[in-house]
């Protein structure tokens, strides 16, 4: 079936079968923990110049080890959840050689970490990071640390990026711009070098793109949603593009598309106006129609996703889909206007929802975690469990919103304040002058123990706080580099360095060795 006329309504089928009033099953879907502290270590200020400018999160995505965040400042922070420290402070380029704002950041782990970003000027930088070695490795890899490479996509896009996409092994690249321009960068590792092409122009913003199996590529704009695939048999540098479902839209709108599997089959699902998802084959034709039109307004309740800190105000529920992500098995977890839904395709069903969030930014899916950017200062984590590298315990005030039914709360005894023990304080003139303190026990760190504190006591206390402290100080660890040292440094400790950024076609001035340095003795 094409998409000249829409399917009979599986939706409403599915509404039927569901008795009304009925309530749906608690999502599984929760927020564990606040994340201020992480939020926290990225700076809020940096320095340009004689200025400072105010750092805000713009885009995010995240792998199992980092989370990437770009900001309005050209740089893309990576988190580190396993040391839960900011380890890389990675700076976009951009065409006038100022600080562009970022709108879109991917990271993806293969043999090293490749993080790709976006800015409104239309410029793609590529960090090409390396892995740390496993600790059996032999000690000279170890010993040699390989620089953080960076790659400049120019020239290709015009207007502001909207979404990047990496392919599974990091090899390719793509890139949609708000024009609706499709810039496919092909990553050379060995020969240091990256080709870029366009090879799509929808004219319309794109608003989201995906990959299956390295040859399809599912991209929707505003208009329409399109899969596109290379010509192997003439020229793999032409595409062939199909349109899904042969009805345009009525209305620009930012409907999202993704390759999902439903019903044991891998399909495109396409959003569609009244909350409307096709399922279509790889050759764009649609095979089935999805409504959840009834579901989305009928009587019945829709659980909802507990957070620690809800808006007090939920977001109207919107009139369609727009971006979809896949969440772990056969879930689709959708996005529109402020407000999310996890839709189960299988039973036609919405699991939850996510109604109470100021507002929504960005969202990152990665298997069983959601990543919801809530506001340029404010990062919500929706999961199925605690984070295994979180450092954090949360004890929450409603517990029956957060354990099963199945699982037992066992009550802690209750703690027992232990009265407070008193020292006593004899002056070495109590007594001589007829007024003493009648025996009774002065507490440390009252106000009666500092006004008899003799004052060559109080010197020799004060004293003795500074030599801790100053053992304290002499036991942290400190670089030698921070040491002064006479002399001038020689040229060979010079080359031994390693720039933390090193740009592709050009060469360090570290690296520069004593023959090619000018005036090298």
């Amino acid at each position: 079936m094409n998409g000249d006329t829409d399917s009979p309504p599986a939706g409403a089928a599915a509404a039927a079968a569901v008795p009304a009033g009925s309530a749906a099953p608690p999502p599984p879907l929760r927020e564990w923990e606040p994340l201020v502290e992480l939020v926290g270590k990225i700076p809020p200020t940096v320095q340009r110049g004689l200025l400072f400018h105010d750092v805000s999160l713009t885009c995010l995505d995240s792998v199992d080890e980092f989370i990437a965040f770009g900001t309005n400042v050209g740089l893309v922070f990576l988190y580190n959840r396993k040391t839960g420290t900011v380890e890389h402070r990675l700076p976009a380029v951009s065409e006038n050689g100022g600080s562009p704002e970022l709108t879109c950041v991917r990271i993806i782990s293969t043999v090293e970490y490749m993080v790709a970003a976006g800015c409104r000027t239309g410029m793609v930088t590529i960090f090409q990071i390396p892995k740390t070695p496993p600790p059996d490795v032999c000690a000279e890899l170890l010993l040699k640390a390989k620089p953080i490479e960076r790659y400049t996509v120019r020239g290709l896009h015009r207007a502001g990026i909207s979404e990047l996409l990496w392919s599974k092994n990091g090899m390719k690249l793509f890139s949609g711009d708000t024009a609706g321009v499709v810039v496919l960068t092909e990553m050379g590792y060995t020969s240091k070098t990256c080709q870029s092409r366009e090879i799509l122009n929808e004219r319309y913003e794109i608003v989201q793109m995906d990959l299956r199996q390295g040859r399809w590529l599912l991209v929707s704009s505003l208009f329409r949603t399109v899969i596109c695939s290379p010509e192997v048999a003439t020229d793999e540098r032409r595409w062939r593009v199909a349109q899904v479902g042969k009805k345009d839209r009525k209305t620009l709108a930012p409907f999202g598309a993704i390759f999902a599997q439903v019903h044991g089959q891998q399909q495109i699902i396409s959003t569609r106006s009244g909350f409307r998802l096709w399922l279509a084959d790889y050759e764009g034709n649609v095979a089935q129609t999805l409504i959840f039109k009834e579901l989305m307004r009928g009587p019945q309740q829709h659980a909802e996703i507990p957070l620690l800190n809800p808006s007090r105000n939920p977001v109207r529920i919107p009139t369609a889909f727009g971006k979809l992500y896949p969440f772990e098995a056969n879930q689709i977890v959708t996005v529109a206007n402020g407000a999310l839904f996890l839709l189960d395709l299988e039973r036609m069903a919405i699991v939850g929802q996510l109604t109470r969030l100021r507002h929504i930014l960005d969202v990152s899916v990665d298997r069983n975690e959601i990543l919801i950017l809530e506001s340029p200062r404010s990062l919500v984590r929706i999961a199925t469990h605690p984070d295994s590298y979180s450092r954090t315990t949360v004890v929450f005030k409603h517990m029956e919103l957060f354990v099963s039914q199945d699982s037992q709360v066992v009550l802690a005894d209750e703690c027992h304040e232990e009265p407070t023990q008193c020292l006593t304080i004899t002056g070495p003139d109590d007594g001589k002058d007829g007024t003493d303190n009648g025996g009774a026990p002065v507490e440390i760190g009252s106000a009666a123990a500092s006004n008899e504190e003799p004052g060559e006591a109080r010197l020799i206390n004060v004293h003795m706080k500074k030599l801790e402290l100053f053992d304290a100080l002499n036991e942290l660890k400190y670089d030698d580099s921070i040491l002064y040292k006479s002399g001038r440094r020689s040229r060979k400790h010079r080359a031994n360095r390693v720039n933390a950024i090193v740009e592709i076609g050009q060469i360090p001035k570290e690296f520069e060795t004593d023959e090619e340095a000018p005036g090298g003795s």
